[in-house]
């Protein structure tokens, strides 16, 4: 059964640094799974070949996998132009250089999945994110996305399995051996993960909460069947992690035809 129990990343009065902390730990933590790779494939499937495409990335908070998944895509042969947006943006736009045929930016306001502003225009993608979103906001994300006519690829990271729930037990370690990838490494990133051991602590209990709430393929299908017909296409399954006995899920809708 999903629960959705209390996550620090998504509390309002959560300390801004401690947030920032906390999601470049997770970029750093990208790095080094299949899932940039993975999610480029299958985002490829939305894209048009050798042309520029326009991807508004949402719930970013510092990026995530964004860079290594535009790598993936420009090898691929999909050029990409990316706008990053957040509830809470950090304002980190420095931190995302042009290069390599990629263009990232990230929009300075805050941005509320449920309700993209008209003026960002492009596929919509949401890695490691929905399950941020309660049942009521995730029906609101796809609705709005096909009444927009604008393509959305909805990646998770995590799944509401045994194994997934309990292998966030090694969260802690993965914590304290990684941080030294992150970029840029702070010294209160340093402080608060070796002297002050908190944010060892916050990744793991968020990273615990995110596998319970994270919905199973089949019911983002479910979502999908309780939004009106529409000239819209939606795919929802199961991605298969190369050497490990896990499959983590996702959604893909596009309209059938290009919005006028």
């Amino acid at each position: 059964m999903r629960v959705h129990w209390f996550e620090f990343e998504d509390q309002s009065w959560f300390p801004a640094p401690l947030r920032v902390a906390m999601t470049a730990y997770l970029v750093a933590a990208y790095s080094i799974t299949p899932f940039p790779k993975l999610w480029a494939e299958r985002l490829s499937t939305v894209l048009i070949p050798g042309q520029p495409n326009a991807i508004v990335d949402l719930g970013s908070g510092s990026g995530g996998p964004i860079r290594a998944v535009a790598s993936e895509l420009t090898a691929l042969g999909y050029p990409v132009s990316i706008t990053l947006t957040d509830l809470y943006p950090n304002g980190r736009e420095r931190d995302f250089p042009h290069g390599g045929g990629t263009d990232i930016r990230y929009w300075p306001e805050s941005v509320e999945a449920t309700q993209v502003p008209a003026t960002l225009c492009g596929v919509r993608t949401m890695f490691a994110s929905l399950h941020h979103c309660r049942p009521a906001a995730v029906l609101q994300i796809l609705r709005h996305a096909a009444e927009q006519r604008q393509p959305i690829c909805i990646f998770e990271a995590t799944a509401r399995r045994p194994l997934a729930i309990l292998l966030t037990l090694l969260i802690p370690v993965l914590v304290l051996v990684l941080t030294p990838k992150v970029r840029p490494l702070t010294g209160f990133q340093l402080i608060f993960t070796y002297v002050v051991p908190i944010l060892p602590l916050l990744i793991f209990w968020d990273g615990l909460v995110s596998n319970l709430r994270t919905y199973h393929a089949s019911e983002l299908e479910a979502f999908t069947r309780q939004l009106p017909p529409a000239d819209y296409r939606w795919e929802s399954g199961e991605l298969a992690i190369p050497g490990n006995p896990l499959t983590v899920p996702y959604l893909i809708g596009r309209p059938l035809t290009p919005a006028s």
